[in-house]
């Protein structure tokens, strides 16, 4: 009986499991010459290359290996360089400079002219729905013209989307939009908002980064029509695999297709270099770690706001790890200075009391999967929303950079190192941030299979994509109910006009009687 048992699990062990599919030929585009949204795109990538075939094309090639080969776009795509914090803030730090006047071209239809000019993508057109690829996984931030590319190979499309969700966007691909009463646009300065001014400054936000935008587009749609123009209204994808967690990010509505990633590029922990190892352990009262990321550049700070950082660090107990990309003499023993940290590492090395940063997403995730407090720099786009969430969290404070003044500075720092509160905070939302039911990649592997198993899938679409603008906002249904209602009225108004004569004719023959 048990050489029986054995042998029938045996055989189960030998049959292909029919959840699992290998082998599909994906075709990736990454539009942003961007590390931080190339970063996100490659975890991706990289988790699918493992099983399936991928083709990316990105202003950023790493280099071809098995399973994965690269087409460098970046003559099409531009290349973001280091900038200068500062210029960056003046540039995009306030959502009136990062919202101007409806523009007369669209730069959106630049890039996408470009794009469809590339020789691979002509090729690629010109063959059509030749079966060469089983599905496109791309970046929609030059959305809808680079879902031409879908609908023309007639394949799934997926999206990639490294930050919270574009409001605009949304609607485009779910067919919904979120409340504005409570939930933050991607752009609003916070990740709260407590009073009337704060939902106010929301809706206008939500309004307006809908309606220009379209309004732009419109415009070029007729002064220029593109072949690819109508993609976005016939081509949704079949699933989005978005860089959020409810930890990180306000509790919200998500349709069934909107898939949450949050994390996913986060490694195994590595083995950290001597040099930085012993700097980190030999330090009795600990270390903080203090970066920009890899867009802006510490070395283009104003002398002075670089003053204030040097003198506050040289007066704390702890020793400083600094990612600062030029040279720099004269400073403190207790400060340590590179062009690159293994950040992951280092932020997960329990001796680390405390993180200073930009707010760029995936250090967010970095930190509160290692349970760091935060002391934030937001600079701009989405870094003041993403601080402001770790704020709510509770185990960080913020900062404006171009403000920032030795004495703030010092007590933001001992207020996170000393009040213990902000670490236990810190772990709290790290243990959350880990209770999954699966890791960031097992959804990987499973939402992006099931697109496949079901061709398309386009079954998890929500039914809102096939209603009309009024029919959406539910003013035809008003319409019928406020003209049955003035019916209604009318009618009584009249019944009761009616009424009150027939009374009044009835008390004047009823005195004639009498009288």
């Amino acid at each position: 009986m048990r050489m029986k048992m054995l042998l029938l699990l045996a055989l189960l062990a030998m049959q292909p499991c029919p959840g699992i599919i290998f082998g599909a030929r994906i075709l990736a585009v990454e539009p942003q010459g961007s590390k931080s949204h190339w970063q996100y795109m490659k975890s991706i990538l990289d988790l699918l290359a493992t099983r399936h075939q991928v083709t990316v094309i990105t202003p950023l090639p790493t280099g071809d290996r098995e399973n994965y080969t690269e087409i460098d776009a970046s003559q099409v795509f531009p290349v973001y360089p280091v900038s200068d914090a500062v210029d960056m803030i003046d540039r995009f730090g306030s959502v009136v400079n990062l919202l101007p006047p409806v523009p007369e071209r669209s730069h959106e239809r630049d890039i996408c002219d470009a794009f469809f000019d590339f020789a691979p993508i002509r090729d690629l057109l010109d063959r059509g729905a030749d079966g060469r690829y089983d599905v496109v996984l791309l970046e929609p931030f030059y959305s809808p013209c680079l879902s031409y590319l879908a609908h023309r190979l007639r394949v799934p499309e997926i999206y990639a989307i490294p930050s919270s969700m574009n409001t605009p966007l949304e609607m485009l691909i779910f067919g919904t939009e979120p409340n504005p009463a409570y939930v933050p646009n991607l752009l609003y300065n916070g990740a709260v908002m407590d009073g009337f001014t704060q939902r106010l400054a929301n809706v206008a936000l939500f309004a307006y980064v809908k309606i220009v935008p379209w309004l732009t587009n419109v415009r070029m749609m007729y002064r220029e029509p593109k072949r690819y123009d109508a993609a976005g209204v016939r081509h949704h994808p079949s699933l989005v695999f978005i860089n959020t967690h409810f930890i990180t990010e306000s509790p919200r509505p998500f349709p069934v297709n909107m898939i949450q990633i949050g994390g996913i590029h986060l490694q195994p922990p590595g083995v950290l270099p001597d040099d930085i190892l012993e700097f980190i352990e030999n330090s009795p009262h600990g270390v903080i770690y203090f970066t920009f990321g890899s867009v802006s550049s510490m070395s283009t700070l104003p002398r002075h706001i670089q003053q204030t950082f040097i003198e506050a660090f040289s007066q704390v107990p702890q020793r400083v790890m600094w990612k600062y990309d030029g040279e720099i003499s004269g400073l403190p023993e207790n400060i340590m200075t590179r062009k690159w940290f293994p950040q992951r590492d280092i932020l997960l090395h329990p001796n680390v009391k405390l993180f200073i940063s930009h707010g760029g997403i995936s250090g967010v995730y970095e930190a509160v999967d290692a349970g760091v407090p935060v002391l934030g720099f937001p600079l701009y786009y989405d870094q003041p929303r993403n601080v402001g969430n770790l704020v709510d969290a509770g185990m960080a404070l913020s900062m404006d950079l171009l403000t920032v003044d030795k004495i703030a500075f010092l007590e933001k720092i001992n207020e996170l190192i000393n009040d213990k509160k902000y670490f236990l905070r810190a772990k709290i939302v790290s243990k959350r941030f880990k209770d999954r039911p699966v890791p960031p990649s097992e959804m990987v592997y499973y939402w992006f299979e099931y697109v496949l198993r079901h061709n398309g899938a386009y079954h998890l679409n929500s039914k809102a994509l096939k209603l009309t603008w009024y029919q959406y906002l539910l003013l035809d249904i008003i319409i019928v109910v406020v003209t049955l209602l003035f019916i209604f009225a009318y009618l009584t108004y009249i019944l009761f006009h009616w009424f009150q004569n027939y009374l009044s004719k009835f008390y004047k023959l009823q005195k004639t009687h009498y009288h």
